[in-house]
């Protein structure tokens, strides 16, 4: 049975989850890697993302082609500024969300990124994968037992279903040691992520998971964040976001502690190749 929650009326009102909702909701993604909300955000705000995202000259079907050609599955990811209508606090400080991201990976969790995952019509199989390899190499078995140190959210940007590319994911591999990913389908329960825009759902890095085929005629859009624990660094996948910080409202300003620090380096990084040119 696929874990998914269905909020209550008092719940999207309230804009909390019921304590008892909420213990399920972690219990649910400890068991199995990954969870589903499937009515987390109201759809007519999701297609207003959707429209001004698909509205970008970068979605341009033609141009996507030409510029990713065949070397992949069919796919492509674009980074997304952080600027209207992306930049309100109830995407990525989502008052349901982020209290269970701060469960999984401690109150100082931050964002790492914003983007958008794309499959082309026709497009095929993404290989079965994890967002990041174990963190200990030398010692696999800690996979099974370390706490998330990363939490993938995807919301689609149009319904998804059977058809137009569903994200496969395996349940429980989270805690797998085995890497032989020929084996996972095998010994692992499979689901396909479907569900309507104002659907939602996340996953620890460590599940394994695969886009799959896109055999529609339309484009799939599904935005992308990623939450981490304050101290990971996803080198795999760098922080496309660098944010005014003026923009960002105090009470979500150490989501983007990061960030910052990344925009106040490359400023520093600028300064400081004048002062050089200028000693010249």
């Amino acid at each position: 049975m696929e874990p998914t929650l269905l909020l209550s009326e008092s719940e999207i009102s309230d804009k909390t989850l019921d304590p008892f909702t909420f213990e399920t909701a972690k219990a649910l993604f400890d068991s199995h890697g990954f969870l589903k909300i499937g009515n987390l955000f109201p759809r007519e705000w999701i297609q207003t993302l959707a429209d001004t995202f698909l509205a970008k000259p970068a979605c341009d079907p033609m141009k996507m082609a030409l510029s990713c050609g065949a070397k992949d599955h069919g796919g492509r990811i674009i980074s997304i500024p952080l600027a209207p209508p992306f930049n309100q606090s109830a995407l990525y400080a989502n008052p349901i969300l982020l209290p269970l991201m701060k469960a999984f990976l401690g109150s100082d969790c931050i964002l790492g990124g914003l983007s958008a995952v794309i499959a082309f019509p026709g497009g095929g199989e993404q290989p079965i994968h994890r967002d990041f390899e174990p963190l200990f190499n030398e010692q696999p078995f800690l996979t099974a037992v370390h706490a998330p140190f990363a939490i993938a959210v995807g919301i689609p940007l149009v319904d998804i279903d059977e058809v137009n590319g569903p994200t496969k994911i395996w349940s429980s591999t989270h805690r797998a040691v085995e890497f032989d990913k020929n084996k996972i389908d095998q010994k692992y329960e499979r689901h396909l992520l479907c569900g309507p825009m104002g659907s939602c759902y996340f996953w620890d890095y460590r599940t394994y998971h695969a886009e799959g085929a896109n055999r529609s005629k339309q484009l799939r859009p599904l935005l992308y964040l990623f939450y981490t624990r304050c101290w990971f660094r996803d080198l795999k996948n760098p922080d496309r976001m660098l944010p005014d910080a003026q923009e960002i409202p105090k009470e979500h300003s150490s989501l983007f502690l990061r960030s910052e620090s990344l925009h106040k380096a490359k400023e520093e990084s600028k300064i400081q190749a004048l002062f050089e040119e200028e000693r010249k």
